[in-house]
């Protein structure tokens, strides 16, 4: 491809919004090109990566027997009905009417669609198992459409499909795709870590994520470096350190249990104002965080004063959605913000309590009293307050310990490249999606999903492959693998850049030219925040050789190569 004839170019700024590095980057370098706040068109450049991004998928999907269909985006809304999912996802659907006044939405995702396609072809076990998957595109409509490529409203996705007899049979092959998602990032230059998440919306089993290490990550991930554990915050699960500070097990507080005494106390609404006022550190502090449960009233999270109440944790285990309490909806029921706790609380206002495994052990707490301006101090659980339930509720950060070593933990911003989930029933039985079983009974089918999105791993690599030049793409997703440069006018110089270029052509080597009349400063510029991988330059001085400048983009130095010997180098370098 000649520069001069290129649509879409470099740009000397990116633009003012761009809000992340891959947006800034591949804008300014002319890859993609921003309609809308989540929304981006694909310039000649972005394609080229993008289509190949989408046939390393496509050939992985295939090399464990997945096998492609391309499915509606425009859905009728009775099929999201039919799942709850009208209701559990309509903050994210974009709907519109047809003709006839019928409601339709953008899918958002296709397991409403494929389970009543497939159900049209499964009647026996002989049927199964089965999988099937499609490169297509997607529709949410995201509140905080931001990153560039990392968080769209429309954007690119391989979703994949996996029907199985049962849950042994689905657990095989999750394990096979789950390693097929591991080359996937690979191929595309980039190191994934398996981390087990919430199933969110799509799966009240917990799912994997591929995650890609980035400042620019939206997710955090806690890590153990030692036995190569790794979660998602929102699950995580860790040892926290005593209230002293140290890995003791609480064992080092030995301290006797004291009365429990009401004192009266002016102080602020926060943790660390209640610890500082009591001369106690924040983990003396018993916190109380009372939500609103879905069709179930409020419920308080009896925890530790350092630690956070993990919301996710904590809408499994009660199995409902939730929200953090508003102050009206406290006042409604006479709670006291800021002084709220499980001692002695009057029974009419009705609300219950549940308490993170954090508090155990832990003697002489300060609370507050459920009156303004008045707290206890030296309260005990099982003494002074009784808790029926204890469960792990608790947000891991860094200081936790890993629950299987002991080691301490870690926390990376990381960018979520794909995920895979287990279904389970989910779908069959709401759709009816029965077979008959060798002993002739009906059958549930069990499912699988599993997802990448193709525009933002563009993204991601991009976070993840740069530097204060520009971009440095992988051999095997770059728009072209050559950006051959000649530079000034010289007559020789242009023909024999001219003829390299259309050998290099003719040889299927992937060549971007830039034959522009331009200075050398800007297209040495342009060449590394675009970001192919080898610079092949020819100039006056290195025709006085007969060579050629050779720059491959992850190296600070460049080599002189005959240009006899040029074709042969490249090939290799390819390899």
């Amino acid at each position: 491809m000649r520069y001069s004839k290129l649509f879409g170019r470099t740009r000397h700024n990116p633009p003012c919004d761009a809000d992340s590095v891959n947006a800034k980057l591949l804008t300014q370098a002319g890859f993609v090109e921003k309609l809308a706040a989540g929304i981006y068109n694909f310039l000649p450049l972005g394609q080229r990566v993008l289509t190949k991004v989408c046939n390393i998928i496509r050939e992985e999907m295939n090399a464990v027997e997945g096998q492609e269909i391309l499915m509606p985006s425009l859905h009728p809304v009775d099929i999201w009905e039919t799942t709850g999912r009208r209701k559990t996802m309509d903050e994210i659907l974009y709907k519109t009417r047809a003709s006839g006044d019928k409601e339709f939405v953008f899918g958002p995702s296709h397991e409403e669609v494929v389970t009543p396609l497939v159900a049209k072809y499964i009647q026996s076990y002989k049927d199964l198992p089965l999988s099937v998957y499609q490169i297509q595109t997607k529709f949410r409509d995201e509140p905080r459409a931001k990153s560039g490529l990392l968080r769209g409203r429309e954007f690119g996705m391989k979703d994949m499909y996996s029907f199985h007899t049962d849950e042994a049979d689905l657990d095989k092959y999750y394990e096979v795709v789950k390693d097929a998602y591991l080359k996937v990032f690979e191929r595309c230059g980039l190191t994934a870590y398996v981390i087990e998440a919430s199933g969110g919306a799509f799966s009240d089993k917990f799912s994997h994520e591929f995650s890609v290490e980035t400042p620019a990550g939206e997710d955090t991930i806690i890590l153990c470096e030692k036995c190569g554990t790794a979660q998602n915050l929102e699950i995580a699960e860790g040892c926290s350190a005593c209230v002293c500070g140290k890995d003791c097990g609480n064992k080092c507080c030995d301290e006797k249990e004291l009365p429990m005494e009401e004192v009266k106390i002016e102080r602020g609404f926060s943790v660390a104002e209640n610890a500082k006022a009591h001369n106690v550190p924040d983990a003396k502090i018993l916190k109380t965080v009372v939500y609103e449960v879905e069709d179930g009233g409020l419920i308080g999270i009896v925890i530790r004063g350092d630690l956070n109440v993990s919301d996710v944790k904590l809408e499994r285990y009660l199995k409902r959605r939730l929200r953090p309490a508003t102050p009206e909806a406290l006042k409604k029921v006479g709670l006291v913000q800021g002084y709220i706790s499980p001692v002695n609380i009057p029974e009419e206002i009705g609300i219950s309590f549940v308490a993170d495994n954090s508090i155990k052990g832990v003697k002489n707490f300060v609370t507050g009293a459920n009156k303004f301006g008045l707290d206890y101090k030296n309260v005990n659980v099982g003494t002074d307050f009784i808790v029926k339930e204890f469960a792990d509720l608790v947000e891991v950060k860094t200081g936790f310990k890993c629950p299987k070593c002991h080691t301490a933990l870690s926390e990376i911003k990381a960018v979520e490249g794909g995920n895979i989930f287990k279904l389970g029933t989910k779908f069959a039985n709401a759709f009816g999606m029965n077979f008959a079983d060798n002993d002739g009974k009906l059958k549930p089918v069990v499912m699988g999903c599993y997802g990448i999105g193709t525009t933002r791993l563009v993204g991601t690599i991009v976070e993840a492959k740069h530097d204060e030049k520009g971009i440095i793409w992988p051999k095997s997703v770059a728009p072209y693998l050559v950006h051959l440069i000649s530079l000034g006018n010289d007559k020789d110089v242009l023909n024999d850049a001219e003829d390299l270029y259309k050998k290099l052509n003719k040889e299927g080597i992937e060549v971007l030219f830039d034959d522009r009349e331009a200075t050398a400063g800007v297209k040495l510029n342009d060449a590394d925040l675009i970001g192919i991988p080898l610079r092949i330059v020819i100039s006056k001085r290195t025709l006085e050789s007969k060579s050629v400048e050779w720059k491959e983009r992850t190296n600070a130095e460049s080599e002189i190569v005959p240009l006899a010997s040029l074709v042969k180098k490249i090939k290799e370098f390819q390899k």
